[in-house]
């Protein structure tokens, strides 16, 4: 084993561990800031609403706009993001604790029961907006949303007047929410909250220079207990969506190993006979070069010097770059970061040290189940009535299989009769309860599907994607090893 190899297997985990998509602030890096394409609309100020699926980014996005240093970074390195120097951000609502900016739980739930959500959240505007005169004197979330209550048509002209501060200063004000699933602590305390903070969003539209940006769950989305409300539609037509295609997840990788502290050296090395050396900026930092942005031929040509040309002996069992993300898939053909990340990290450290590459096919593997265990724990911290129609079919299918195997079991474990029973004594608390459980277990199976964990093939069998698979304890013929 060269020290070269060795160094970039520490890059992979440090680059793994550095870019963690669930902090409150960003702490990593600058450096370790990769804008895919698709996401240079989300970082507009003009796109109030963005949408992401657990791990793709939307906690990463909240806390780098926070941060000056890295909003320089972006600019410099991503002018094709149109991210504008000219702006002012502050936090209206996420998982730190920052009382200064936005009222905790705890207190979102004090308020709720005296004040309308639309106007508690006003009032989170008003904060963030300096508005001047008897508000600014206001010490406490009580007092302040009190005042707003008290005050509609002065909050009004409060609003009005922040903006052309703004305007005059060529400024713009942009608040960001995130962690929507977090303002309470059941569902039906969430909803009119979540709701009455898309009002708020959409209110602040009307002005020049104040703009909000909301990041949700596509789940949240599809809840029209969150969604109905006049005009909704303005917002969601001007939506901007988080999705990773494979090249944008190894441009990510790229982007951080090339800064990491170990191994960034050598990756560089190893990427120059590939492409023109990426550019060296003035903070020291590195940019991945164009190519090994967006051309898969170059970004495989440089993986395999990472991780081979084969998950085997032979490429009959698939090539290292597509099978990774191949295996990481859910069924709409989206991958998180997180998971990636995720799956890169425990391939580094189950690499054997004497290993003649930084990781192996093996190595690799190990990477996808501990993924999928992840990916499943987060499911189901969202989802919790996934585990209680999974479990019955563990170790009892191999995929693909038609639906009435599954069926079949359900009904003999009375699987929905009991998915019944624990809802109904959860009422209106549950979380994200499905959506068609009427229509039985092919009600199931379609709120399933719509989740990404199962597909259909030929329109009849039913697949599931090994990032759930392995977890699940489904077997597959040649596929990853389930878990037990």
């Amino acid at each position: 084993m060269s020290s070269q190899t060795q160094l970039i297997r520490q890059g992979i985990q440090e680059a793994a561990s550095t870019l963690d998509q669930t902090q409150v602030s960003a702490k990593q890096p600058p450096a370790f800031t990769y804008v895919p394409p698709t996401h240079a609309r989300a970082l507009d100020p003009e796109a109030t609403l963005i949408e992401g699926m657990r791990g793709a980014g939307k906690s990463f996005w909240w806390s780098l706009l926070a941060s000056s240093e890295h909003r320089k970074f972006v600019q410099e390195c991503y002018p094709e993001a149109q991210l504008p120097s000219s702006i002012v951000v502050g936090q209206g609502f996420g998982t730190a604790f920052l009382n200064h900016s936005y009222p905790d739980p705890e207190t979102l739930a004090e308020l709720v029961q005296k004040f309308k959500p639309r106007i508690i959240w006003r009032a989170v505007v008003a904060v963030h907006a300096k508005f001047d005169g008897d508000f600014a004197k206001l010490k406490d979330w009580s007092q302040r949303v009190q005042w707003i209550h008290s005050n509609p048509e002065k909050f009004s002209v409060a609003l009005d007047a922040a903006d052309r501060r703004f305007q005059n200063s060529g400024l713009t004000l942009l608040v960001l929410f995130d962690a929507l699933d977090r303002l309470a602590d059941d569902w039906q305390h969430i909803r009119p909250l979540a709701k009455g903070l898309l009002q708020v969003a959409l209110e602040v539209r009307s002005t020049k220079n104040i703009r909000c940006k909301v990041y949700v769950r596509p789940d949240m989305l599809r809840d029209e207990e969150i969604t109905s409300f006049p005009d909704f539609s303005k917002l969601e037509a001007g939506k901007a969506i988080l999705t990773w295609r494979r090249a944008d997840l190894y441009a990510l990788l790229f982007q951080c190993l090339g800064n990491a502290s170990k191994g960034g050296l050598q990756l560089r090395t190893l990427a120059r006979p590939l492409v023109a050396g990426g550019k060296s900026l003035a903070s020291s930092a590195w940019k991945v070069p164009l190519g090994l942005r967006t051309d898969e031929d170059l970004q495989e040509a440089l993986f395999e010097k990472l991780a081979g040309k084969a998950m085997g002996a032979s490429t009959k069992r698939g090539k290292p770059y597509s099978w990774l993300v191949n295996h990481l898939q859910d069924s709409m053909d989206q991958v998180s970061p997180r998971s990636f990340f995720a799956a890169l990290k425990a391939a580094a450290a189950e690499t054997p040290e004497d290993d003649a590459l930084p990781l192996n096919y093996r190595g690799i593997q190990f990477g996808v189940q501990q993924a999928s265990q992840i990916r499943v724990k987060e499911i189901i911290e969202d989802y919790p009535w996934v585990k209680w129609v999974m479990e019955p079919l563990r170790g009892n299918l191999t995929v693909p299989c038609g639906a009435r195997d599954i069926e079949n079991i359900w009904k003999e474990e009375k699987t929905l009769s009991l998915l019944e029973v624990r809802l109904s004594k959860q009422g209106e608390a549950v979380k994200l309860p499905p959506q068609n459980l009427d229509f039985g277990a092919a009600g199931i199976l379609g709120d399933l599907e719509s989740l990404g964990m199962l597909e259909r093939i030929d329109g009849k069998r039913v697949q599931m994607p090994d990032v759930y698979r392995v977890a699940f304890g489904f077997g597959r013929r040649g596929g990853v090893k389930p878990l037990k």
